[in-house]
């Protein structure tokens, strides 16, 4: 007899959502009580009929995208439940929520992605009627989900203050990164030029332009400053190095950490930053901005520095004092490994979730 439960998983694939659905994908298989069925929204298809449309902005496409693939997804229905981690608007509004119970998983709120609309440069829709409608739509999902699972204490106190959620059904349960990719390094016996790694697909918003004019600026030596990102930036000297097109199965990219010394990402908005916690994985000290859900990953002194955003003196003052400060670093890095191991750990975070979910639904049965 199968007493799985057929199970919808609605997960973007996009940017830092993409290493959550992969590492649902990776270990969802090794629980007890769920029978997957994934649903993904994956927005583009460089050769897809969609995208070939003449005439029709790249925007609108996305959406033709996401809507089509979720129409696919719904027909392999019905469900015994929904996991919805994905904020796309679903075809129907909330119509299709009400066939099953559901549950949402989110790193951001509707409300807070408004907020950094511009920095996204998602800026919002001022029409009032839209605004409206998507509101209640959002505040009606977070009210009748049997459970919420944002990533953050900052998405919580989002879901809460802006939606009316009832804090009882709120579990905060980070994404976790996969521990046995990223591996502990022993930097005891390091020597020469301090070795620092920034990590930022869009450059300007991630922060790159601050970290570019400390390197222009500073009279400090013996470091040596790596960027990895998407965009196109022309190094300001030699102790700056560009790389271009390492994704995150990369072998490159995992080879910077190892060599890295310090991370650091002064980035102007985010919901969460997971390269931070793969830094930390591979014994890394960070230096970030105190932005979105970030201020729950930095221990403050004991695993890195929060940094206000913009803030050029402060990025200046920590970095500076993390390039002078062998021991230090050495001490911070095996903390923020611990703090992953303990807090992090992509595994045992599903596991909880899933956990929880039979938990809830065996109580409606």
């Amino acid at each position: 007899m199968n007493c799985k439960q057929h199970m919808a998983m609605l997960m973007s694939t996009e940017v830092g959502l993409k290493t959550q659905y992969l590492n649902w994908r990776e270990n969802l298989p090794l629980l007890d009580g769920i029978d997957p069925v994934w649903i993904t929204v994956d927005w583009w298809n460089e050769n897809g009929s969609i995208e070939n449309l003449p005439g029709i902005p790249n925007g609108v496409k996305a959406r033709l995208r996401a809507h089509w693939e979720l129409s696919k997804g719904f027909k392999k229905g019905p469900f015994d439940a929904l996991l919805l981690a994905s904020s796309v608007t679903l075809p129907g509004g909330n119509r299709f929520l009400k066939k099953q119970p559901f549950f949402v998983m989110l790193d951001i709120t509707p409300k807070q992605m408004a907020d950094l609309g511009e920095i996204y440069d998602k800026p919002e829709r001022k029409i009032p009627f839209l605004h409206y409608l998507k509101l209640k739509i959002w505040r009606w999902r977070f009210l009748n989900a049997i459970a919420l699972f944002p990533w953050s204490q900052w998405a919580a106190d989002s879901m809460i203050t802006d939606y009316g959620a009832d804090p009882q059904k709120i579990h905060v349960v980070p994404p976790g990164i996969n521990l046995v990719k990223w591996n502990f390094v022993d930097r005891t016996q390091r020597n020469g030029d301090v070795r620092i790694l920034f990590v930022g697909g869009g450059f300007k918003r991630k922060g790159g332009d601050l970290l570019l004019e400390w390197a222009q600026k500073t009279k400090m030596t013996g470091w040596v400053l790596d960027m990895v990102t998407r965009d196109c930036v022309t190094p300001p000297n030699e102790q700056v190095r560009i790389h271009n097109g390492l994704d995150q199965d990369n072998p490159k990219l995992r080879e910077l950490y190892e060599q890295a010394d310090i991370f650091v990402l002064p980035t102007l908005g985010d919901c969460y930053s997971l390269a931070s916690l793969e830094a930390m994985a591979t014994g890394l000290p960070v230096i970030v901005s105190a932005v979105g859900g970030i201020p729950d990953i930095i221990r403050e002194g004991e695993t890195g520095f929060l940094i206000t955003i913009g803030d050029e003196e402060a990025l200046a003052n920590r970095l500076e004092y993390m390039i002078t400060q062998p021991k230090e670093r050495l001490r911070m890095g095996c903390n923020a490994r611990k703090d992953v191991e303990e807090k992090w750990d992509a595994k045992k975070n599903i596991e909880y979730i899933i956990t929880e979910i039979n938990r809830l639904l065996h109580t409606l049965i």
